[in-house]
């Protein structure tokens, strides 16, 4: 945690490896024919994007057991993680708390959804203030969109108790879902009805608040960096604003919280490197 009451939050997609079953020494030709490179090359510029920013804790999707193995020797002995397998409820990837009708069977799958999905939840204590807060962290279905919004109903009625009680409660992840898509108007009570413009529309419970619309008076003017988080791992690709870091309304409401900066951060070097096919997302909140 941070020296202060001031906490850094991220959500980054790392992208899981794709080429773990080659050996090191292979050609890039024989790897793949598009832009991305394998994990050995991009794994230590994913922890210096996390170690440079200076996040104190970050949700983090697709990683899988050879890469959180990479990441604790990269990111040090100051790192811990939280999590169990996607497939098998211990060891696949560090992800947890199956998002689905069946919830407790790892591995299951339900509605259309071309994969197992999982959350993470959590609940820490800052060293410094003491303050108590529950992070929740996922990653919802690129192909089924029915699953997609059931795993939103599903977050919401697993967190009914917590969204009412006086705890901070942050949620992360990447959603394959845009800001017009049912997921993410349920998870936001429809606040943010037309994209950018918050809403006055009426609704009766507003769960989450997305922090990119929920910076507080001239921490800084708005969101920085870039407005999406999806690129692909090339310029070809149309990029879209997937991934997300809310905090519960009513923390925000109660002022429990504030949220003081957010920004999307290049996933691009010089060299033409894309350590990711998502940008990493922070935020900065003041307790």
């Amino acid at each position: 945690m941070s020296k202060s009451n001031i906490l850094r939050v991220a959500t980054f997609n790392i992208r899981y490896d794709a080429y773990r079953v080659l050996p090191d020494h292979s050609t890039e030709t024989i790897i793949n024919t598009s832009d991305e490179k394998p994990w050995n090359s991009r794994r230590r510029k994913v922890a210096d994007t996390i170690l440079f920013h200076r996040v104190d804790i970050v949700g983090l999707q697709e990683v899988l057991k050879n890469q959180l193995s990479d990441l604790e020797a990269l990111l040090g002995q100051d790192w811990q993680w939280v999590g169990v397998g996607r497939d098998d409820g211990k060891e696949a990837d560090i992800n947890s708390n199956v998002v689905l009708q069946t919830p407790d069977i790892p591995g299951s799958k339900d509605w259309d959804s071309s994969l197992p999905r999982v959350v993470t939840q959590a609940r820490f204590q800052d060293l410094i203030t003491g303050q108590k807060f529950w992070f929740i962290n996922t990653h919802f279905d690129d192909k089924g969109s029915r699953s997609r919004e059931e795993s939103a109903k599903l977050i919401l009625k697993n967190s009914q108790d917590l969204l009412k009680s006086p705890d901070i409660v942050f949620l992360t992840g990447d959603f394959n879902c845009q800001e017009d898509d049912e997921p993410y108007q349920l998870l936001t009570g429809k606040k943010y009805v037309n994209n950018n413009d918050k809403s006055q529309s009426d609704h009766t419970l507003i769960p989450f608040g997305d922090t990119r619309y929920e910076i507080s008076n001239r921490s800084i003017e708005t969101s920085y960096g870039f407005s999406n988080t999806f690129t692909g791992f090339s310029s070809n690709v149309k990029p879209i604003r997937i991934d997300f870091i809310m905090v519960n309304h009513n923390s925000l409401e109660e002022q429990n919280i504030k949220i003081l900066n957010h920004g999307t951060v290049s996933n691009l070097y010089d060299d033409g490197l894309y350590i990711s096919d998502h940008r990493p997302v922070i935020a900065d909140f003041i307790f």
